[in-house]
Protein backbone atom coordinates (compact mmCIF):
# COMPACT_ATOMS: atom_id res chain seq x y z
CA UNK A 1 0.00 0.00 0.00
CA UNK A 2 3.12 2.71 1.19
CA UNK A 3 4.64 1.62 -2.19
CA UNK A 4 1.04 2.16 -4.28
CA UNK A 5 1.03 5.79 -2.20
CA UNK A 6 4.36 6.79 -3.16
CA UNK A 7 3.68 5.93 -7.26
CA UNK A 8 0.45 8.10 -6.97
CA UNK A 9 2.56 11.46 -5.08
CA UNK A 10 5.33 11.21 -7.55
CA UNK A 11 3.01 11.02 -10.62
CA UNK A 12 0.84 13.97 -9.17
CA UNK A 13 4.46 15.83 -8.40
CA UNK A 14 5.29 15.44 -11.88
CA UNK A 15 2.53 16.68 -13.55
CA UNK A 16 2.92 19.35 -11.29
CA UNK A 17 6.33 19.84 -11.80
CA UNK A 18 5.63 20.21 -15.76
CA UNK A 19 2.72 22.28 -15.29
CA UNK A 20 4.58 24.96 -13.37
CA UNK A 21 8.09 24.08 -15.00
CA UNK A 22 8.25 27.57 -17.08
CA UNK A 23 6.92 29.57 -14.18
CA UNK A 24 9.14 28.07 -11.42
CA UNK A 25 12.39 28.28 -13.74
CA UNK A 26 11.92 31.84 -14.73
CA UNK A 27 14.76 34.56 -13.07
CA UNK A 28 12.61 37.42 -12.11
CA UNK A 29 15.76 38.92 -11.94
CA UNK A 30 16.81 38.49 -15.57
CA UNK A 31 13.13 39.38 -17.42
CA UNK A 32 12.76 37.78 -20.93
CA UNK A 33 12.67 41.52 -22.66
CA UNK A 34 13.85 45.52 -20.63
CA UNK A 35 11.82 48.48 -20.68
CA UNK A 36 12.88 50.71 -23.60
CA UNK A 37 13.99 53.84 -21.80
CA UNK A 38 16.42 51.21 -19.46
CA UNK A 39 17.48 49.89 -23.07
CA UNK A 40 18.29 53.35 -25.21
CA UNK A 41 20.97 55.11 -23.34
CA UNK A 42 23.26 51.65 -22.88
CA UNK A 43 23.39 51.33 -26.54
CA UNK A 44 23.64 54.71 -26.75
CA UNK A 45 26.63 55.18 -24.53
CA UNK A 46 28.59 52.60 -25.82
CA UNK A 47 28.33 53.00 -29.26
CA UNK A 48 29.07 56.86 -29.27
CA UNK A 49 32.02 55.85 -26.51
CA UNK A 50 32.81 53.42 -29.98
CA UNK A 51 32.96 55.64 -31.84
CA UNK A 52 34.77 58.35 -30.24
CA UNK A 53 37.43 55.17 -29.63
CA UNK A 54 37.70 54.52 -33.32
CA UNK A 55 37.60 58.98 -34.14
CA UNK A 56 40.98 58.59 -32.05
CA UNK A 57 43.00 55.72 -33.76
CA UNK A 58 42.24 55.49 -37.11
CA UNK A 59 39.77 58.49 -37.81
CA UNK A 60 42.99 60.40 -37.03
CA UNK A 61 45.72 59.24 -38.45
CA UNK A 62 44.38 57.06 -41.83
CA UNK A 63 43.23 60.93 -43.24
CA UNK A 64 46.05 62.76 -40.99
CA UNK A 65 44.33 64.99 -38.49
CA UNK A 66 46.73 63.42 -36.29
CA UNK A 67 50.10 61.41 -36.11
CA UNK A 68 51.45 58.45 -33.63
CA UNK A 69 54.59 59.27 -31.88
CA UNK A 70 54.88 55.97 -30.42
CA UNK A 71 53.09 52.56 -30.74
CA UNK A 72 52.85 53.75 -34.84
CA UNK A 73 51.88 50.35 -36.51
CA UNK A 74 48.00 51.94 -36.87
CA UNK A 75 49.90 54.99 -38.82
CA UNK A 76 52.11 52.84 -40.93
CA UNK A 77 49.75 50.78 -42.20
CA UNK A 78 50.70 47.52 -40.17
CA UNK A 79 47.34 46.45 -39.58
CA UNK A 80 45.55 43.46 -37.74
CA UNK A 81 42.44 41.47 -37.84
CA UNK A 82 40.27 43.80 -35.58
CA UNK A 83 37.00 43.25 -33.65
CA UNK A 84 36.63 46.55 -32.95
CA UNK A 85 33.91 48.00 -34.27
CA UNK A 86 32.64 44.53 -34.98
CA UNK A 87 32.03 43.22 -31.43
CA UNK A 88 30.54 45.88 -30.08
CA UNK A 89 28.39 47.06 -32.94
CA UNK A 90 26.74 43.85 -32.69
CA UNK A 91 26.43 43.85 -28.87
CA UNK A 92 24.31 47.04 -28.70
CA UNK A 93 22.31 45.97 -32.54
CA UNK A 94 20.95 43.00 -30.21
CA UNK A 95 19.70 45.34 -27.59
CA UNK A 96 18.42 47.48 -30.44
CA UNK A 97 16.18 44.39 -31.85
CA UNK A 98 14.97 43.84 -28.30
CA UNK A 99 13.68 47.31 -28.71
CA UNK A 100 11.96 47.03 -32.35
CA UNK A 101 10.41 43.43 -31.18
CA UNK A 102 8.62 45.50 -27.94
CA UNK A 103 7.60 48.31 -29.43
CA UNK A 104 7.07 47.47 -33.25
CA UNK A 105 2.89 46.47 -32.49
CA UNK A 106 2.67 48.77 -29.28
CA UNK A 107 0.76 51.90 -30.51
CA UNK A 108 1.68 53.83 -27.48
CA UNK A 109 5.73 53.67 -28.39
CA UNK A 110 6.19 54.29 -32.05
CA UNK A 111 8.31 56.62 -30.93
CA UNK A 112 10.79 54.17 -29.39
CA UNK A 113 10.42 51.88 -32.50
CA UNK A 114 11.36 54.89 -34.55
CA UNK A 115 14.23 55.94 -32.54
CA UNK A 116 15.59 52.34 -32.22
CA UNK A 117 15.50 52.37 -36.38
CA UNK A 118 17.68 55.13 -36.58
CA UNK A 119 19.57 53.67 -34.50
CA UNK A 120 19.94 50.34 -35.80
CA UNK A 121 20.58 52.56 -39.11
CA UNK A 122 23.54 54.14 -37.82
CA UNK A 123 25.23 51.15 -36.17
CA UNK A 124 25.00 49.17 -39.43
CA UNK A 125 26.29 51.83 -41.53
CA UNK A 126 29.37 52.51 -38.82
CA UNK A 127 29.89 48.85 -39.35
CA UNK A 128 29.45 48.32 -43.23
CA UNK A 129 31.98 51.20 -43.84
CA UNK A 130 34.31 49.46 -41.35
CA UNK A 131 34.38 45.64 -43.46
CA UNK A 132 31.88 45.73 -46.25
CA UNK A 133 29.53 42.85 -46.22
CA UNK A 134 28.65 42.13 -42.82
CA UNK A 135 25.78 39.67 -41.47
CA UNK A 136 22.40 41.92 -41.95
CA UNK A 137 19.09 40.25 -42.58
CA UNK A 138 19.71 37.64 -40.11
CA UNK A 139 22.11 39.51 -37.55
CA UNK A 140 20.10 39.43 -34.64
CA UNK A 141 17.91 36.22 -35.68
CA UNK A 142 19.97 34.52 -33.06
CA UNK A 143 17.29 36.05 -30.43
CA UNK A 144 14.18 34.39 -31.81
CA UNK A 145 15.51 30.81 -32.96
CA UNK A 146 19.12 30.13 -32.13
CA UNK A 147 21.04 31.21 -35.50
CA UNK A 148 24.76 32.21 -34.06
CA UNK A 149 25.77 31.62 -37.60
CA UNK A 150 24.40 34.30 -39.60
CA UNK A 151 25.20 35.31 -43.49
CA UNK A 152 26.91 37.82 -44.95
CA UNK A 153 24.77 40.42 -46.56
CA UNK A 154 26.06 42.22 -49.78
CA UNK A 155 26.71 46.01 -49.22
CA UNK A 156 24.32 46.90 -51.74
CA UNK A 157 21.67 45.01 -49.37
CA UNK A 158 22.77 46.68 -46.01
CA UNK A 159 22.32 49.61 -47.52
CA UNK A 160 19.61 49.20 -49.15
CA UNK A 161 17.84 48.25 -45.66
CA UNK A 162 19.31 50.94 -43.87
CA UNK A 163 17.97 53.42 -46.19
CA UNK A 164 14.07 52.06 -46.05
CA UNK A 165 14.61 51.90 -42.40
CA UNK A 166 15.53 55.75 -42.50
CA UNK A 167 12.62 56.71 -44.74
CA UNK A 168 10.30 54.58 -42.05
CA UNK A 169 11.68 56.25 -38.95
CA UNK A 170 10.64 59.82 -40.34
CA UNK A 171 7.05 58.49 -40.76
CA UNK A 172 7.09 56.87 -37.22
CA UNK A 173 8.22 59.59 -35.64
CA UNK A 174 5.49 62.16 -35.51
CA UNK A 175 3.98 62.45 -32.59
CA UNK A 176 5.00 64.00 -29.35
CA UNK A 177 7.53 63.34 -27.11
CA UNK A 178 7.00 60.64 -25.18
CA UNK A 179 10.70 58.65 -24.15
CA UNK A 180 13.06 59.26 -21.47
CA UNK A 181 16.68 57.79 -21.63
CA UNK A 182 17.20 59.29 -24.51
CA UNK A 183 20.61 60.95 -24.53
CA UNK A 184 21.18 62.03 -27.35
CA UNK A 185 18.29 64.29 -27.67
CA UNK A 186 17.01 64.30 -24.41
CA UNK A 187 13.74 62.76 -26.46
CA UNK A 188 13.06 65.20 -28.98
CA UNK A 189 11.41 63.14 -31.20
CA UNK A 190 11.62 66.64 -33.85
CA UNK A 191 15.33 66.34 -33.19
CA UNK A 192 15.20 62.72 -33.47
CA UNK A 193 13.57 63.12 -37.03
CA UNK A 194 16.17 65.47 -38.63
CA UNK A 195 18.70 63.23 -37.78
CA UNK A 196 17.45 60.29 -39.52
CA UNK A 197 17.15 62.65 -42.70
CA UNK A 198 20.31 63.97 -42.29
CA UNK A 199 21.48 60.73 -41.54
CA UNK A 200 19.72 59.26 -44.76
CA UNK A 201 21.68 62.47 -46.85
CA UNK A 202 25.24 60.97 -45.78
CA UNK A 203 24.55 57.83 -46.76
CA UNK A 204 22.73 58.53 -49.73
CA UNK A 205 26.09 60.54 -50.43
CA UNK A 206 28.27 57.86 -50.03
CA UNK A 207 26.36 55.35 -52.47
CA UNK A 208 26.07 58.87 -55.35
CA UNK A 209 28.87 57.11 -57.35
CA UNK A 210 27.47 53.32 -57.80
CA UNK A 211 23.39 53.66 -57.17
CA UNK A 212 22.98 57.72 -58.64
CA UNK A 213 19.09 56.81 -59.48
CA UNK A 214 18.71 56.30 -56.07
CA UNK A 215 21.03 58.73 -54.37
CA UNK A 216 19.22 61.21 -56.30
CA UNK A 217 16.10 60.43 -55.75
CA UNK A 218 16.58 60.27 -52.41
CA UNK A 219 17.97 63.61 -51.92
CA UNK A 220 15.50 65.00 -54.03
CA UNK A 221 12.54 63.44 -51.77
CA UNK A 222 13.89 65.05 -48.75
CA UNK A 223 15.63 68.60 -49.61
CA UNK A 224 12.22 69.20 -51.83
CA UNK A 225 9.84 68.81 -49.20
CA UNK A 226 11.33 70.02 -46.01
CA UNK A 227 8.65 70.38 -43.42
CA UNK A 228 7.45 66.32 -44.71
CA UNK A 229 11.68 65.39 -44.50
CA UNK A 230 13.02 67.84 -42.16
CA UNK A 231 16.59 68.12 -41.91
CA UNK A 232 19.40 69.90 -39.33
CA UNK A 233 18.69 73.72 -39.50
CA UNK A 234 21.47 74.54 -37.15
CA UNK A 235 24.38 72.95 -34.57
CA UNK A 236 21.66 73.00 -32.40
CA UNK A 237 20.00 69.69 -33.95
CA UNK A 238 23.65 68.49 -34.57
CA UNK A 239 23.72 64.56 -32.93
CA UNK A 240 26.37 64.07 -30.13
CA UNK A 241 26.66 62.95 -26.46
CA UNK A 242 27.15 65.24 -24.28
CA UNK A 243 29.11 63.91 -21.45
CA UNK A 244 28.75 64.95 -17.30
CA UNK A 245 31.36 64.96 -14.42
CA UNK A 246 29.87 61.47 -13.70
CA UNK A 247 30.70 60.11 -17.43
CA UNK A 248 33.49 62.83 -18.62
CA UNK A 249 34.44 62.78 -22.43
CA UNK A 250 35.97 59.48 -23.23
CA UNK A 251 39.89 61.19 -23.40
CA UNK A 252 39.64 62.78 -19.88
CA UNK A 253 40.76 60.05 -17.81
CA UNK A 254 42.90 58.49 -20.31
CA UNK A 255 46.60 58.26 -18.65
CA UNK A 256 49.28 60.51 -20.13
CA UNK A 257 51.10 58.22 -22.13
CA UNK A 258 48.43 57.19 -24.03
CA UNK A 259 47.33 60.44 -24.86
CA UNK A 260 50.52 62.16 -25.43
CA UNK A 261 50.99 59.08 -27.76
CA UNK A 262 48.95 60.95 -30.92
CA UNK A 263 50.46 64.33 -31.98
CA UNK A 264 49.30 67.00 -34.49
CA UNK A 265 49.78 65.90 -37.96
CA UNK A 266 51.67 68.08 -40.06
CA UNK A 267 49.32 67.59 -42.81
CA UNK A 268 46.48 69.22 -40.30
CA UNK A 269 49.32 72.06 -39.35
CA UNK A 270 50.13 72.46 -42.97
CA UNK A 271 46.29 72.84 -44.27
CA UNK A 272 45.05 75.12 -41.11
CA UNK A 273 48.38 77.22 -41.37
CA UNK A 274 48.00 78.07 -45.62
CA UNK A 275 44.33 79.44 -44.66
CA UNK A 276 45.15 80.89 -41.72
CA UNK A 277 42.35 79.09 -39.91
CA UNK A 278 42.04 79.51 -36.47
CA UNK A 279 40.71 76.16 -35.79
CA UNK A 280 44.57 75.51 -35.39
CA UNK A 281 44.10 77.10 -31.56
CA UNK A 282 41.30 74.25 -30.94
CA UNK A 283 42.42 71.05 -32.81
CA UNK A 284 46.41 71.41 -31.10
CA UNK A 285 47.87 73.03 -28.17
CA UNK A 286 51.62 75.07 -28.45
CA UNK A 287 54.57 73.02 -28.36
CA UNK A 288 56.06 72.32 -24.64
CA UNK A 289 58.92 74.22 -25.70
CA UNK A 290 57.93 76.96 -26.44
CA UNK A 291 56.29 77.05 -23.05
CA UNK A 292 53.15 78.58 -23.66
CA UNK A 293 50.52 76.70 -22.17
CA UNK A 294 47.51 75.77 -24.06
CA UNK A 295 47.50 78.64 -26.65
CA UNK A 296 49.58 80.69 -28.35
CA UNK A 297 48.41 83.64 -30.57
CA UNK A 298 51.56 82.72 -32.56
CA UNK A 299 51.08 79.96 -34.89
CA UNK A 300 54.44 79.11 -35.10
CA UNK A 301 54.02 77.50 -31.71
CA UNK A 302 51.91 74.70 -32.87
CA UNK A 303 53.88 72.28 -34.84
CA UNK A 304 53.18 68.83 -36.37
CA UNK A 305 54.99 65.71 -37.02
CA UNK A 306 54.66 63.28 -40.39
CA UNK A 307 52.40 60.61 -40.67
CA UNK A 308 53.70 56.95 -41.06
CA UNK A 309 56.79 57.27 -39.01
CA UNK A 310 57.90 54.19 -37.49
CA UNK A 311 58.39 53.88 -33.32
CA UNK A 312 62.28 54.52 -33.84
CA UNK A 313 61.96 57.59 -36.13
CA UNK A 314 58.71 59.01 -34.22
CA UNK A 315 60.47 59.05 -31.27
CA UNK A 316 63.15 60.53 -32.46
CA UNK A 317 61.76 63.37 -35.03
CA UNK A 318 62.73 66.73 -35.21
CA UNK A 319 60.68 69.51 -36.72
CA UNK A 320 63.76 71.52 -37.40
CA UNK A 321 66.38 68.61 -38.56
CA UNK A 322 68.33 69.22 -35.06
CA UNK A 323 68.55 66.17 -32.44
CA UNK A 324 68.79 68.34 -30.14
CA UNK A 325 65.71 69.42 -30.81
CA UNK A 326 63.80 66.33 -31.37
CA UNK A 327 60.71 64.04 -29.39
CA UNK A 328 57.74 64.89 -27.74
CA UNK A 329 58.46 68.36 -26.41
CA UNK A 330 58.92 69.83 -30.19
CA UNK A 331 55.78 68.00 -31.10
CA UNK A 332 52.36 69.58 -30.13
CA UNK A 333 49.63 67.91 -28.28
CA UNK A 334 46.01 67.73 -29.76
CA UNK A 335 44.09 70.59 -28.17
CA UNK A 336 42.78 71.04 -24.68
CA UNK A 337 38.96 70.68 -25.98
CA UNK A 338 40.42 66.54 -25.59
CA UNK A 339 42.85 67.06 -23.06
CA UNK A 340 42.96 64.34 -20.19
CA UNK A 341 43.49 65.06 -16.51
CA UNK A 342 46.75 63.76 -15.91
CA UNK A 343 48.22 65.69 -18.92
CA UNK A 344 46.04 69.18 -18.03
CA UNK A 345 45.46 68.87 -14.00
CA UNK A 346 44.29 72.34 -14.22
CA UNK A 347 42.68 73.02 -17.88
CA UNK A 348 41.63 70.12 -18.79
CA UNK A 349 37.69 69.55 -18.81
CA UNK A 350 35.38 66.47 -18.49
CA UNK A 351 32.67 68.08 -20.02
CA UNK A 352 33.25 70.17 -22.81
CA UNK A 353 34.42 68.23 -25.73
CA UNK A 354 31.32 66.25 -27.22
CA UNK A 355 31.33 62.72 -29.53
CA UNK A 356 29.99 64.10 -32.58
CA UNK A 357 28.20 61.58 -34.36
CA UNK A 358 27.07 63.55 -37.42
CA UNK A 359 27.05 67.58 -37.35
CA UNK A 360 25.39 70.45 -39.32
CA UNK A 361 28.20 71.32 -40.65
CA UNK A 362 28.82 67.84 -42.23
CA UNK A 363 24.91 68.08 -43.56
CA UNK A 364 25.82 71.87 -44.91
CA UNK A 365 28.78 70.49 -47.31
CA UNK A 366 26.56 67.34 -48.43
CA UNK A 367 23.76 70.32 -49.42
CA UNK A 368 26.48 72.04 -51.38
CA UNK A 369 28.24 68.84 -52.95
CA UNK A 370 25.01 67.55 -54.44
CA UNK A 371 24.30 71.12 -55.35
CA UNK A 372 27.13 71.31 -57.32
CA UNK A 373 26.90 68.26 -58.52
CA UNK A 374 23.69 68.90 -60.12
CA UNK A 375 21.53 66.10 -57.75
CA UNK A 376 19.75 68.83 -56.78
CA UNK A 377 18.02 71.96 -56.93
CA UNK A 378 17.00 73.18 -53.61
CA UNK A 379 19.07 76.28 -52.72
CA UNK A 380 22.67 77.29 -53.50
CA UNK A 381 26.10 75.15 -53.28
CA UNK A 382 27.65 78.71 -52.20
CA UNK A 383 25.10 79.47 -49.81
CA UNK A 384 25.49 75.63 -48.09
CA UNK A 385 29.09 75.56 -48.53
CA UNK A 386 29.48 78.98 -46.49
CA UNK A 387 26.98 77.39 -43.84
CA UNK A 388 29.44 74.43 -43.10
CA UNK A 389 32.44 76.92 -43.25
CA UNK A 390 31.05 78.80 -40.49
CA UNK A 391 28.92 76.61 -38.45
CA UNK A 392 32.31 74.88 -37.70
CA UNK A 393 34.18 77.99 -36.26
CA UNK A 394 30.37 78.81 -34.22
CA UNK A 395 30.22 75.17 -32.79
CA UNK A 396 33.99 75.07 -31.59
CA UNK A 397 34.21 78.94 -30.24
CA UNK A 398 31.20 77.72 -28.27
CA UNK A 399 32.65 74.29 -27.02
CA UNK A 400 35.95 76.23 -25.95
CA UNK A 401 33.92 79.13 -23.92
CA UNK A 402 32.22 75.60 -22.45
CA UNK A 403 35.73 74.98 -21.32
CA UNK A 404 36.24 78.14 -19.69
CA UNK A 405 39.50 78.56 -21.99
CA UNK A 406 38.89 82.64 -22.36
CA UNK A 407 42.12 83.14 -24.55
CA UNK A 408 41.23 80.43 -27.06
CA UNK A 409 37.39 81.64 -26.95
CA UNK A 410 38.31 85.01 -27.68
CA UNK A 411 40.86 84.05 -30.16
CA UNK A 412 38.12 82.08 -31.74
CA UNK A 413 35.83 85.09 -31.72
CA UNK A 414 38.37 87.37 -33.21
CA UNK A 415 38.02 85.16 -36.65
CA UNK A 416 37.04 87.41 -39.35
CA UNK A 417 34.67 85.00 -40.86
CA UNK A 418 33.87 86.64 -43.85
CA UNK A 419 37.21 87.71 -44.84
CA UNK A 420 38.55 83.61 -44.00
CA UNK A 421 35.92 82.75 -46.64
CA UNK A 422 36.65 85.74 -49.22
CA UNK A 423 40.32 84.14 -49.53
CA UNK A 424 41.46 82.68 -52.97
CA UNK A 425 41.88 79.09 -51.23
CA UNK A 426 38.17 79.30 -49.89
CA UNK A 427 36.33 81.40 -51.92
CA UNK A 428 33.79 79.23 -53.89
CA UNK A 429 34.51 81.10 -57.23
CA UNK A 430 36.20 78.43 -59.04
CA UNK A 431 35.04 76.03 -62.07
CA UNK A 432 33.45 72.81 -60.90
CA UNK A 433 36.44 70.53 -60.20
CA UNK A 434 38.16 73.34 -57.93
CA UNK A 435 34.68 74.05 -56.07
CA UNK A 436 34.32 70.08 -55.26
CA UNK A 437 37.53 70.13 -53.78
CA UNK A 438 37.61 73.04 -51.75
CA UNK A 439 34.21 71.29 -50.05
CA UNK A 440 36.12 67.85 -49.68
CA UNK A 441 38.61 70.46 -47.81
CA UNK A 442 36.58 72.09 -45.53
CA UNK A 443 34.22 69.17 -45.02
CA UNK A 444 37.71 67.36 -43.80
CA UNK A 445 38.39 69.97 -41.16
CA UNK A 446 34.45 69.77 -39.98
CA UNK A 447 35.07 66.30 -39.45
CA UNK A 448 37.55 66.16 -36.76
CA UNK A 449 36.94 64.08 -33.99
CA UNK A 450 33.59 62.76 -35.88
CA UNK A 451 34.28 58.85 -35.57
CA UNK A 452 36.08 58.07 -38.96
CA UNK A 453 33.73 59.73 -41.26
CA UNK A 454 36.48 61.37 -42.87
CA UNK A 455 38.27 58.48 -44.07
CA UNK A 456 34.39 57.43 -44.91
CA UNK A 457 34.76 60.55 -46.99
CA UNK A 458 38.17 60.25 -48.61
CA UNK A 459 37.55 56.51 -49.57
CA UNK A 460 34.33 57.84 -51.46
CA UNK A 461 36.15 60.63 -52.96
CA UNK A 462 39.80 60.75 -53.01
CA UNK A 463 40.03 64.32 -51.37
CA UNK A 464 41.44 65.81 -49.81
CA UNK A 465 44.97 63.80 -50.71
CA UNK A 466 46.50 61.65 -48.53
CA UNK A 467 50.29 60.71 -48.87
CA UNK A 468 51.49 57.67 -47.23
CA UNK A 469 54.58 58.27 -44.39
CA UNK A 470 58.34 57.00 -44.99
CA UNK A 471 58.05 54.00 -43.40
CA UNK A 472 54.59 53.07 -44.50
CA UNK A 473 53.92 49.20 -45.01
CA UNK A 474 51.09 47.98 -47.22
CA UNK A 475 53.30 48.43 -50.70
CA UNK A 476 52.39 52.38 -49.04
CA UNK A 477 48.60 52.39 -50.28
CA UNK A 478 46.34 53.54 -47.90
CA UNK A 479 44.05 50.95 -46.01
CA UNK A 480 40.32 51.01 -47.64
CA UNK A 481 39.11 48.42 -44.86
CA UNK A 482 39.14 46.72 -41.68
CA UNK A 483 39.96 42.78 -41.90
CA UNK A 484 37.15 41.00 -40.31
CA UNK A 485 38.22 39.76 -36.37
CA UNK A 486 39.71 36.63 -36.14
CA UNK A 487 36.83 35.47 -33.93
CA UNK A 488 34.34 34.95 -36.87
CA UNK A 489 36.51 33.22 -39.71
CA UNK A 490 36.37 30.84 -36.53
CA UNK A 491 33.24 30.49 -35.49
CA UNK A 492 31.47 31.29 -38.39
CA UNK A 493 33.96 30.20 -41.35
CA UNK A 494 31.08 28.76 -43.86
CA UNK A 495 29.60 32.67 -44.21
CA UNK A 496 32.66 34.05 -43.74
CA UNK A 497 34.22 32.29 -46.73
CA UNK A 498 31.49 33.25 -48.58
CA UNK A 499 31.16 37.16 -47.50
CA UNK A 500 35.18 36.64 -48.91
CA UNK A 501 34.09 34.85 -52.34
CA UNK A 502 31.61 37.44 -52.58
CA UNK A 503 33.63 40.85 -52.09
CA UNK A 504 37.14 39.70 -52.02
CA UNK A 505 40.26 39.03 -50.56
CA UNK A 506 39.71 39.69 -46.53
CA UNK A 507 42.85 42.46 -46.26
CA UNK A 508 42.95 46.21 -45.98
CA UNK A 509 43.21 46.93 -49.81
CA UNK A 510 39.69 45.57 -50.94
CA UNK A 511 37.86 48.49 -51.76
CA UNK A 512 34.19 48.50 -50.68
CA UNK A 513 30.83 48.56 -52.80
CA UNK A 514 30.72 52.23 -52.87
CA UNK A 515 33.80 53.05 -52.85
CA UNK A 516 35.11 53.07 -57.10
CA UNK A 517 37.45 56.23 -56.09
Amino acid sequence: MKKTLVIIFTLVMAVSCTEDFETININPNYPASAQPELLLPGIQREMAYNWGSQGWEEGFTVVQYGARLQFTSGDTYNWSPSGDPYDNAYASLRDVENIIRDTRENEDAQNYYGVALVMKSWIYSYVTDAYGDVPYSEATSGIENGNVTPVFDAQSTIYAGILADLEMANTLLTDADNISGDIFYDGDIAKWRKFANSLRLRLLMRISDVDNATAVAGMTQITSNPSVYPIFESNDDMTFVEWNSDNPQPKYDTRSGSFDEVRLSQTLETRLKELGDNRLYVFAQPTSNSEKGIFSEDFDDYVGMPNGLDDEAALGYSPTGNPDESGSNFISRLGILLGCRACNPEEASATASHTIIMSYSELQFILAEATERGFITSGDAAMYYENGIKASFEYYTERVAAGGWSDITNAMQATDLDAYVAQDAVAFTGDSDDNLAKIALQKWISLFYTGFEGWSDWRRTGMPEVTPGPDAVNDGRVPVRFQYPNSVKSTNSENYNAAVQNMGADNINTKLWWDVY
